[in-house]
């Protein structure tokens, strides 16, 4: 008896890891050419299982819907999660983040990088975003982060346009707005005080022209 339980227990355990290991492998395919690098797109390894890369932890912090799966779309996609100066759209080709999960991927799978990898990033002669002069127009970090219970946001404009910075919740409800109007070529800063929010995640945009940027900031009160 003590012989048959000794093999018992070993092989339940086997069954936990690969269960563990494999239930997750499904979200390679919940973001546009997950297939490239796999489990590595999440993880610092490509065999998963081990600690997530900037762009796994940002899918973990707040990108997974209540089973577990990536929901991925136009916010995460305009974030730069691994700061190389990509968004996670453009590495992935989906700029927009139009692309849903069962669609043919999108773009050119030759020219996909890895959104969590600083080292991995797009050559400019191969990114075809939509957008004019995408790299010219910058939404800078904002300073200090996290805040409570106000911040700094730059941003730089290459030449005149029509102008919005928004502040959204984590749940893509838009909160404030910053800027509205026509601004000419050069750089700004505003200042955001959140007067009135609750602690938590909260996103900043810049909209000009086709350019949309997004960036991440959290307040802690």
């Amino acid at each position: 008896m003590k012989k048959a339980l000794f093999i018992l227990i070993p092989s339940l355990v086997l069954l936990t890891v690969a269960v563990s290991v494999t239930g997750r492998s499904f979200r390679v395919t919940q973001v546009p050419n997950g297939s490239k690098f796999s489990c590595a797109t999440c993880h610092v390894s490509v065999q998963g299982g081990d600690d997530r890369n900037q762009f796994g932890l940002e899918v973990q912090g707040g990108f997974l819907n209540g089973n577990g799966d990536v929901v991925w779309g136009p916010v995460l996609a305009a974030l730069d999660s691994d700061n190389d100066g990509f968004s996670n759209g453009v590495e992935l080709q989906d700029p927009n983040g139009a692309w849903t999960s069962g669609q043919p991927n999108p773009g050119v799978f030759a020219d996909v990088t890895n959104p969590g990898d600083p080292n991995s990033k797009p050559n400019p002669t191969s990114v075809h975003d939509g957008n004019t002069n995408l790299q010219d127009y910058r939404l800078e970090n904002n300073y200090p982060n996290p805040f409570n219970p106000s911040t700094k946001i730059r941003f730089s404009l290459p030449e005149a346009s029509d102008v919005k910075v928004l502040v959204f919740n984590a749940s893509g409800e838009q909160v404030f707005e910053l800027v509205n109007g026509f601004h000419n070529a050069g750089a700004y800063e505003v200042e955001f005080t959140a007067v009135n929010l609750t602690s938590g995640i909260y996103f900043y945009t810049l909209e000009a022209g086709s350019v949309k940027l997004i960036k991440k900031m959290t307040l802690l009160k």
